[in-house]
């Protein structure tokens, strides 16, 4: 995610770390600078908006390849 993408996150928004749907989180909190995460595994992070770049608004599903 962008900066400019991270600042139209909302709380309560579900985040996902590099995509993957098991490693989630939910937006606590957002400031001007940064967003507050309260990730599913009982951390909380404050991620600068600039350091987003791992963090996707939805997961990625894998590809399934059609017989």
């Amino acid at each position: 995610m962008t900066p400019n993408e991270s600042k139209t996150l909302k709380k309560d928004a579900r985040v996902y770390w590099q995509g993957n749907p098991a490693d989630c989180g939910t937006v606590t909190e957002t400031s001007w600078d940064a967003v507050t995460i309260a990730w599913d595994n009982g951390h909380v992070a404050r991620v600068l908006r600039g350091d987003m770049r791992e963090i996707q608004l939805t997961p990625i599903r894998p590809h399934t390849v059609q017989q």
